[in-house]
């Protein structure tokens, strides 16, 4: 738009002063008034961002170039066009450096040579002119571009920011998740530990005392202590479970797992829930458990590829490697004992020995825990 301005500005001046020194209308006044307009838009087109020449395209720039040659030489053949050679000016102003087109100030004087003197002088100041609107809408252009740069430059930082935020955010919850299933299994095991033992001798004591005692009005509520602390520690044992259960997280119980075995290089793949069935962590643990341990045992292997991902209605596991001694994994205790884990949850298990050993597991989402409680 500032270019615009500074064309339509100087394409007036032009015919202010043409008007001065011809101000009778002639065709040629019409057709040099259309060839300016023409001029202008078709530069305007091959350099609308004001850039200099070497920074165009090669075809902008053969199309620039042809187009002030073809004005020069307009010029030459017919003086009345020196009066649009501000706005050639302007154009080379724009594009060139300043040694470049300081040159052009003699054109006027080249092409109105035969004109009275005041005429090439009337043209020069309008070279001026000319200097300080293309200078200052190069300048205003270069600030816009600035300020693209500034707010793009903002906005980015901005978004990494919020990214960074929602990060430390995730981990802070992580953190306090851990911290919170850390101090369940405290006090599981405080529970277990105090509660339960005291029960357990409370149970061991009544039981002492229903048998050695003689009188028959005691023996009713000896029994019904009895029942009662048994209720009471089958209580606690059931609640010690629940949240020693619930204290187990997944990914650190399978990032702890795979740090005893350094000596291969594993990939983890986690994309599980926070919250995840106690029977699908214990399946899950026992069958990377025993897969490390055979590969550690018995495979050539030296990469180890786990992913435990979450769809819709089933729970997945996956572990391969790229060993090629697999003969050994197709029977055998440990095997049978992961498709015994997966078949009592109801979920299917797989092998596959294309291109390394691969354990399949697929454990349905409403599995209930069958694992057996103290």
């Amino acid at each position: 738009m500032a270019t615009l301005f500074d064309k339509f500005t100087l394409l007036v001046l032009s015919m202010l002063l043409f008007y001065y020194t011809a101000p009778e209308t002639t065709l040629l006044h019409v057709l040099i008034f259309l060839s300016a307009i023409i001029f202008s838009c078709f530069c305007t087109c091959c350099n609308p961002d004001c850039l200099f020449l070497s920074q165009l395209p090669f075809k902008n720039r053969l199309l620039l170039i042809s187009l002030w040659l073809i004005l020069t030489g307009a010029c030459l053949i017919q003086p009345d066009f020196a009066l649009l050679l501000p706005l050639l000016f302007y154009e080379m102003t724009v594009s060139l450096k300043s040694y470049c087109y300081l040159p052009a100030c003699l054109l006027p004087f080249l092409v109105l040579k035969n004109h009275p003197s005041s005429y090439p002088w009337m043209i020069v100041l309008l070279f001026l002119l000319t200097l300080l609107l293309s200078q200052k809408t190069k300048k205003l252009l270069l600030l816009k571009e600035d300020f693209r740069k500034m707010r793009d430059t903002s906005t980015e930082y901005n978004l990494l920011l919020q990214q960074t935020n929602q990060d430390l955010i995730e981990k802070q919850d992580h953190e306090i998740h851990i911290a919170t299933l850390k101090e369940r299994n405290r006090i599981a095991r405080e529970i277990h530990d105090n509660v339960g033992h005291m029960l357990s001798r409370s149970i061991l004591q009544t039981g002492a005392l229903s048998a050695i005692n003689r009188q028959e009005n005691l023996k009713e509520p000896l029994c019904a202590l009895t029942d009662t602390l048994s209720s009471a520690m089958n209580s606690v044992r059931e609640s010690v479970h629940n949240l020693h259960d619930d204290s187990i997280d997944l990914k650190s119980a399978v990032s702890e797992l795979i740090s005893d075995f350094s000596d291969y290089q594993i990939f983890l793949d986690y994309d599980l829930e926070s919250f995840t069935p106690a029977s699908v962590k214990y399946c899950f643990l026992s069958i990377l458990k025993e897969a490390l341990s055979n590969i550690a045992r018995h495979s050539n292997a030296t990469r180890i590829f786990i992913t435990l991902r979450e769809h819709p209605s089933f729970h997945q596991l996956v572990i391969k490697d790229n060993g090629t001694n697999a003969s050994y994994r197709n029977s055998g205790i440990g095997i049978s004992n992961m498709q015994e884990r997966v078949k009592n949850l109801k979920g299917n298990f797989s092998l596959s020995t294309d291109q390394g050993f691969q354990i399949f597991v697929t454990l349905p989402r409403e599995a209930k825990s069958n694992t057996p409680q103290e």
